[in-house]
């Protein structure tokens, strides 16, 4: 059994016994579910659903395990879970109100005040529209009912708003986050040309299909980054002018700048 199996087993049972009858189910999404998994490189990104607002006290004991038990068997990058409330997958808004939230970003915030970040992670997320389109497409129960009995369809304006956030300001920030910026660039313009909702490693793939051959460094620079831990950055090769150039000339593809 793999790591990461042991890590899906324990996570299904521990928050099992924690939510009891309030427990709809627990939903794959992301990388592990569209084929780019890497625990030396990836996260592991889950949805928990419920029928009720879970108490404060809940939070604390899915917090003590998430930490305690899950935490050591966690890929890379860590775990990223939403609670979410079932009438609200029901039918689902934009942006999508979350009961509880964590991710690998917030574990310096929760370790120096548990209480104070259980008490003040709820409110709405933008991303969530993206997860669940994902989801719906390629997820799996973990445990659960059945994933359509669970989510509602999201609408493709949402959907495309929440991807497009993520590159808004892509001319910008492509040389402080290069990896990052060139795969949800492609990924954005993948959906905007062929209507395909795909990973940051197959929106990448993509791009080396689908755009002229003298972008295919940065897209391959950004590949590797994404799919191998490594002390040697691939960008080292790329030029702070190609960046800017590659993100200038995806933005006016995706029709976000003229």
């Amino acid at each position: 059994m793999t790591q990461t199996n042991q890590l899906l087993e324990r996570l299904k049972k521990e928050y099992a016994k924690i939510l009891k009858d309030n427990l709809v189910g627990i939903y794959l999404h992301g990388s592990y579910v569209m084929g780019s998994y890497n625990e030396e490189v990836s996260d592991l990104d889950y949805i928990v659903v419920v029928k009720e607002p879970l108490k404060f006290s809940d939070k604390q004991r899915l917090m003590n395990v998430t930490i305690k038990r899950l935490w050591p068997l966690s890929p890379q990058k860590g775990l990223e879970f939403h609670v979410l409330l079932l009438e609200d997958t029901s039918h689902f808004t934009d942006p999508l109100p979350f009961d509880f939230h964590f991710s690998q970003m917030h574990l310096a915030e929760y370790a120096s005040n548990p209480d104070k970040y259980i008490k003040s992670m709820h409110g709405k997320d933008p991303d969530l529209a993206a997860h669940i389109t994902i989801l719906n497409r390629y997820g799996q129960e973990l445990i659960g009912a059945p994933i359509e009995e669970v989510f509602s369809e999201v609408p493709s304006a949402d959907y495309w708003r929440s991807i497009t956030a993520d590159i808004n300001d892509a001319d910008q920030e492509i040389l402080s986050q290069p990896m990052y910026i060139v795969l949800n660039l492609c990924r954005v313009l993948a959906y905007e040309q062929d209507n395909l909702v795909t990973s940051k490693l197959t929106g990448g793939e993509w791009g080396l299909r689908a755009l002229p051959e003298k972008y295919h460094p940065i897209i391959q620079a950004a590949l590797t980054k994404y799919t191998l831990a490594s002390s040697k950055d691939p960008f080292d090769s790329i030029r702070a002018t190609q960046l800017d150039q590659f993100a200038r000339l995806m933005l006016k593809k995706i029709r976000l700048r003229q």
